[in-house]
């Protein structure tokens, strides 16, 4: 089932909470992204939270499992991130609207290799 924006406050809340540096907040957010990339089709060129179907979106050599990115393409997403100089509360929130998309990719995942 598809998050609403309620889901992305409350995770977001629950984030900053945590009180994590800006360095982790970046570091993870850019985790985030290159994974989603990683596992959708032209995941560098499309905004998948604009899309209704992510099944369709998922990359064909993806099978069961997700794919993992190299350290040093998060790296330089990260960099890029930093660059932004974005404030805590937009790292939280795009943390949080990340983290959702990926686990929704991952029950997708799941659910075709139990299909």
């Amino acid at each position: 089932m598809p998050f609403t924006k309620e889901d992305v406050v409350k995770l977001a809340f629950k984030i900053y909470k945590r009180g994590e540096s800006m360095e982790k907040s970046i570091w993870d957010l850019a985790q985030l992204c290159v994974t989603i990339n990683k596992n959708v089709k032209n995941g560098y060129d499309i905004k998948p939270l604009e899309t209704d179907n992510l099944v369709l979106l998922i990359r064909d050599d993806v099978n069961g499992e997700i794919i993992q990115p190299p350290e040093d393409e998060i790296k330089e997403v990260a960099s890029i991130i930093a660059g932004e100089n974005p404030s805590k509360s937009e790292l939280d929130w795009f943390r949080a609207e990340k983290q959702l998309l990926l686990d929704e990719i991952k029950n997708i995942i799941a659910q075709n290799r139990n299909s």
